[in-house]
């Protein structure tokens, strides 16, 4: 119980960080600066991973009610969202769109073009050899 507790107070903590900091002038929200944060020090090694891991596990866990008052809210909204439903859907669209071409021009920079080990060809490589020996 005391490694949970400590967890939830950790957690609790670097949440706190982010939203003093966000207060103080950073234009990133809160939560995403108590994440980094919270990232920081644990690649740091100022925060152990035992030291979370419960609290973490059940947050994960229990997530699904984490959205219910959200969505109660949402339903609340009916008459807000239906008139604003051709803005909603072109900005959702919109980022899908977005998140879609970032994770690929990514992916494609981020991926090594030659083989990581020497003699291990690349994904997609046998089919190359296969085209340029039916070729000979």
């Amino acid at each position: 119980m005391v490694d949970f507790l400590r967890g939830v107070g950790i957690l609790i903590a670097f949440l706190l960080l982010g939203m003093l900091l966000h207060r103080v002038g950073i234009p990133i929200p809160g939560g995403v600066l108590g994440l980094l944060a919270f990232y920081l020090a644990m690649s740091t090694g100022l925060i152990k991973l035992k030291w979370v891991e419960r609290a973490a596990d059940f947050l994960l866990r229990h997530m699904v009610l984490l959205f219910v008052p959200l969505t109660v809210g949402l339903m609340d909204m009916g008459a807000v969202l239906s008139r604003q439903a051709v803005a909603i859907l072109a900005s959702l669209l919109v980022s899908v769109v977005a998140v879609f071409l970032t994770t690929g021009l990514l992916g494609r920079w981020l991926l090594p073009t030659e083989p990581v080990l020497p003699g291990l060809p690349l994904p997609g490589a046998e089919n190359d050899s296969n085209l340029t020996e039916a070729g000979q």
